[in-house]
């Protein structure tokens, strides 16, 4: 069965030659013990990130390339566990652009905004974090379960006692 055609003209050996391509591309050269991989985030400059994540004020490039956009926020969630914290301002700034991508449909951005929104709340002013709370609460209400749960979500860790009075 392993040899046998499958109706995409793969087999099974082939996609696992494939599997095992892709992996040697990350694969060290010379560093480190055998099996280490090079992270396509390892080199990543702070100021470089926070340049390319102008792209969410602009709603044609969000349209256009969504994926993008979740590169970008990945990038921006690596460099904040990795140490390399944005300051308030930075956070702020970030933060608001990141609150125009709920404009997008695509499932996958969305994910990635609900999961930045939740890690870079804490570093916001509260008075900024609120204004998230009208998308937060309008998706709560959608048909969408992805939607729906992820903004519960989101809204359970962001508010507390004193924003609470705000949001009703």
């Amino acid at each position: 069965m392993g040899d046998q055609q499958e109706e995409g003209g793969l087999t099974m050996n082939n996609l696992l030659s494939e599997v095992q391509n892709t992996l040697d591309k990350f694969k060290l050269e010379d560093e480190g013990p055998p099996g280490d991989y090079y992270s396509p985030y390892a080199n990543l400059e702070k100021a470089a990130v926070l340049q390319e994540a102008r792209c969410f004020h602009d709603p044609t490039a969000v349209r256009e390339n969504p994926r993008k956009c979740c590169t970008v926020i990945a990038q921006l969630l690596h460099l904040t566990n990795t140490g390399q914290y944005l300051n308030s301002g930075e956070a702020t700034e970030v933060f608001f652009g990141v609150t125009k991508l709920f404009m997008s449909d695509d499932a996958s951005l969305r994910r990635m905004v609900y999961l930045f929104i939740k890690d870079v709340a804490e570093t916001c002013d509260p008075d900024d974090v609120i204004i998230v709370t009208s998308s937060l609460t309008k998706d709560m209400t959608c048909d969408v379960d992805l939607y729906r749960a992820n903004a519960l979500r989101v809204l359970a860790r962001i508010v507390d006692a004193a924003m609470l009075g705000a949001i009703e």
